[in-house]
Formats: C-alpha cells, structure tokens, sequence
C-alpha cells in the first residue's frame, strides 16, 4: 500500500481548471486577447464543456473576481505580528503586492473589465477603501506609539497616498518596464510605500532611511 506522502495530489476540478487556465492566460497575454475557445483549447475540453461550467468570459472574470476578493481581504485583514519592525511591515505589503500581482490582469485593463461587469464596480471600490483602512489603522497605531509625528490630516492623506500606490503600482511598472521581474519590482513598492514614512519620524528618519535601504538591497540583492 502506497503511503500517504507518496500520493499525488487530487486533480482539479474542471470549474477550477478553467478559473486556473484562464487566469494564467490573460495574465501573460491580456484578458482581451484571450477568447473561451483558447482556454478550453488549452484545457483540452470542448467550448460546450466550458460553456456549462462559465456562461461567457465574463462569467470567468467574475469568478476570478470572487478568488481574488476573498484573497486579498484575507491578507488585508491579517494583523502584523510587530507593527514597528520594518521586517513584519515589508512582509506584510509584500505579500498585498504579491496577491495583486497574482490576478494582475484585472488592474491592467481596469476601466474596461469594470465597464463590462459593472457588479464588479462596488465590490472593487470597497476593497480601494480597505486598502486605505488597513493603512490609516496601521499609520495611527505608529502615531500612538510616538513613532510617527503626524497630523491627523497627515495620516489621511498618507494612507490614501498608500491605497493609491498599492493599487496602481503593477501597473505603472509594467508600462516602465514590462521585463521586470516580479520580485524586483514587489520590493521596490515596499521600499517606495515605506520609504514615504521618513518624513514623519523626526529625529530618528534618517537611521530609519539607512536601515530601510539596507533592508532594500539585502532583498534585491
């Protein structure tokens, strides 16, 4: 009898074989060159298959949507271990980064995919005002610890500056430079988001910039 250990992993459902496929594909090529015959073509599967499982592409971005919800408010919500260490910071917003990066699509053709399934356009604007809540919470606990001397319209508008640069930053990288690697340019939004606290930490800003740096490069290194 085989142990357990050396058995493989069940196969995937056909719905979450097509969710998969699809993500991957419109990840690497553009959701609007990517039509329902190339993902079951990729799947081996026939349109009709596809079709009783997903109604249309847009049924399959919608499910892809639902992924990605649950995902991100999953980590959005979880709480950092030791909100002063700029390790558990940079770990946290690096995995934030990472999971955007994994459906990157839908940020890449943002203004078109929300036009097109406009269910999609409140459930994508509460997960922008979570973004902006988990920072602002994390902005005022440093406030009231006396790392951060910071106004409250300070923490406002930095914790929007924040959501902003989390939503957006995948994307302005791929137009910069489309070769980058996903690495690189994951640590390079962390170090940018939490390069944009220096300001506000008086005295000790510019230890914290050093250290930052050399946080930066033992990353990229």
């Amino acid at each position: 009898m085989a142990s357990k250990s050396s058995k493989s992993s069940p196969r995937p459902k056909t719905r979450d074989r097509i969710l998969q496929t699809a993500l991957a594909l419109f990840n690497e090529e553009g959701e609007a060159e990517v039509s329902t015959v190339e993902i079951a073509a990729v799947l081996d599967i026939s349109p009709g298959n596809l079709y009783y499982h997903f109604k249309g592409k847009d049924a399959i971005i919608e499910g892809l949507f639902d992924d990605f919800e649950e995902e991100i408010r999953q980590v959005l919500t979880a709480p950092i271990a030791k909100p002063l260490a700029v390790e558990d910071n940079w770990i946290y917003l690096y995995i934030i980064f990472e999971e955007i990066h994994d459906f990157r699509f839908f940020y890449n053709a943002l203004p078109t995919l929300l036009d097109r399934c406009p269910s999609l356009q409140p459930r994508f604007r509460r997960l922008m005002a979570l973004k902006q809540d988990v920072a602002k919470a994390i902005l005022i606990s440093l406030q009231k610890a006396g790392v951060l001397a910071i106004s409250q319209t300070g923490v406002d508008l930095l914790a929007e500056r924040i959501a902003l640069q989390i939503t957006y930053w995948i994307q302005y990288c791929s137009l910069k430079d489309p070769n980058r690697k996903e690495a690189a340019l994951i640590h390079e939004g962390v170090f940018s988001i939490l390069s944009q606290l220096t300001p506000w930490l008086g005295e000790d800003g510019i230890a914290y910039a050093t250290l930052l740096e050399e946080f930066y490069e033992s990353r990229n290194a």
